[in-house]
């Protein structure tokens, strides 16, 4: 079922049940205003009836003509008894209307009863006269109010159909308008495709309310699949382009070397720069493994004393690169000991690793400086190099696997470095951020949230 019609559905469901329930409880009230006024009519014939037959020495002249004179107004169907209070009747034949004398006896009790009984009025009263105490029983039907009631029930029923009526063209109209946006949105949904995802769902003309709020989202979604799509094609061309580097570099010179005998130092010479090759492929589809691997979260963190981290990461560097110039600061009063920290000591130790080594690369062996901070929520690392630097309009760039800027293309190197520190960081939940001037240098920040242990 289309929401257009389930909306109109909805709408008619609602306004019948809250019409029908008004027009049931005004005619409910009708009705028994109807009723009391009839009861009381047919006790006012009861009254005037005993007033008639029992009380003319009780009234003046001009009284007793106005009971005449309101006597002859008899109700429809009307039939009246009159008994004494031994429950005999007196005055008015019986004839075939006889009351029991359980409801006389009920009359005598209560002084006043009226019921309803198969469509007729009765109402029995209690009449006090001089002469002695009766019982006075009238009986009557409703005819007039019960054709007015029953017009009452058409007219409303008739009303209920042509208000449903009206309602239901009003409500198609309404989800029309309501629809419409929704409507737009789906044909311009409907026509996109990868090359025109960045344009946005006009939101212009749109009224403040949730259907602008779903474009704005749409919009933004689009946005991202377009750039996720522009990632995409960018990682698969620099994947190519530095996969296909190394492998033509080995395919090429073992090609070469086959082409005619060589010295044994000749093949050496060409087999170590295949293995050269190789192991540079090596590290680019290791790379891209840990890349994979962080995106699914598969590694587990661990709580871990910062002091020895840091110095491990600083042994494990010098070891591995021994010609590595670092000028180690502290900046921090606090205990190194007492500082610790959630995650997983290796994934961040290649994060660091490869920023130092890169600032290492690309400031062509000059000194580089390692600042350790901290602040109330935050352990800061900062690695200041004075290399080559990156363009301020590349500097967004950097974090998207493959990526390097363009100065930087005449350095060996597989564009992963910073792509997979940033992800090591937003793994533990920290920020990395670049700083760069072209030709004078970079700076790396990392920042991790810090947890304090105090010893005992």
């Amino acid at each position: 079922m289309k929401i257009r019609t389930r909306l109109s559905l909805q709408f008619i469901g609602l306004f019948a049940i809250l019409l029908l329930s008004v027009l049931t409880s005004i005619y409910f009230v009708v009705a028994t205003q109807w009723k009391k006024n009839f009861f009381r009519q047919l006790e006012d014939r009861a009254v005037t009836v005993g007033h008639n037959y029992l009380a003319e020495d009780n009234f003046t002249e001009a009284e007793y003509k106005e009971v005449l004179r309101k006597f002859p107004r008899t109700l429809p169907k009307e039939q009246i008894r009159i008994y004494t209070s031994a429950f005999e009747p007196t005055y008015i034949a019986e004839q075939e209307l006889r009351w029991d004398k359980a409801l006389l006896h009920q009359i005598y009790l209560h002084k006043k009863v009226q019921f309803k009984q198969k469509g007729d009025y009765i109402v029995g009263v209690f009449y006090e006269d001089n002469s002695g105490d009766y019982i006075i029983v009238a009986k009557a039907t409703n005819e007039n109010g019960e054709k007015a009631l029953q017009q009452l029930r058409t007219i409303m029923l008739f009303s209920l159909f042509i208000a449903l009526i009206i309602t239901f063209i009003l409500s198609r109209i309404f989800s029309n308008s309501l629809l419409n946006p929704i409507k737009s949105i789906i044909n311009h949904i409907q026509n996109k495709d990868v090359e025109n995802l960045v344009q946005p769902i006009p939101v212009e003309h749109m009224s403040n309310d949730e259907i602008k709020i779903l474009s704005h989202t749409i919009n933004t979604l689009f946005l991202r699949l377009h750039d996720s799509f522009d990632h995409q094609q960018s990682f698969v061309s620099h994947a190519s382009h530095e996969l296909k580097t190394p492998i033509a570099s080995m395919m090429g010179n073992a090609e070469i070397t086959l082409r005619s005998p060589r010295s044994t130092t000749e093949y050496r010479e060409v087999l170590e720069g295949i293995v050269k090759d190789a192991s540079h492929i090596d590290r680019i589809i290791n790379n891209l493994l840990t890349l994979s691997q962080l995106n699914n979260a598969r590694y587990s963190l661990e709580e871990t004393s910062f002091e020895t981290f840091w110095w491990t990461v600083i042994d494990h560097l010098i070891a591995k690169q021994k010609e590595l110039n670092l000028h180690l600061e502290l900046e921090t009063q606090e205990e190194l000991y007492a500082l610790y920290f959630i995650g997983n000591s290796h994934l961040l130790e290649l994060a660091i690793s490869n920023i130092i080594l890169n600032a290492h690369k690309f400031s062509h062996h000059a000194p580089i400086e390692l600042i350790l901070s901290t602040d109330e929520q935050s352990i800061i690392i900062a690695i200041v190099d004075q290399g080559i630097g990156i363009q301020k309009e590349d500097l967004d760039k950097l974090f998207l696997p493959f990526f390097r800027s363009p100065n930087a293309l005449g350095i060996k190197g597989t564009g992963l470095g910073l792509s997979l520190a940033y992800k090591i960081v937003e793994l533990h939940k920290g920020t990395l951020t670049v700083q760069s001037v072209l030709n004078e240098g970079t700076t790396v920040t990392f920042r991790l949230p810090k947890r304090i242990k105090h010893r005992d």
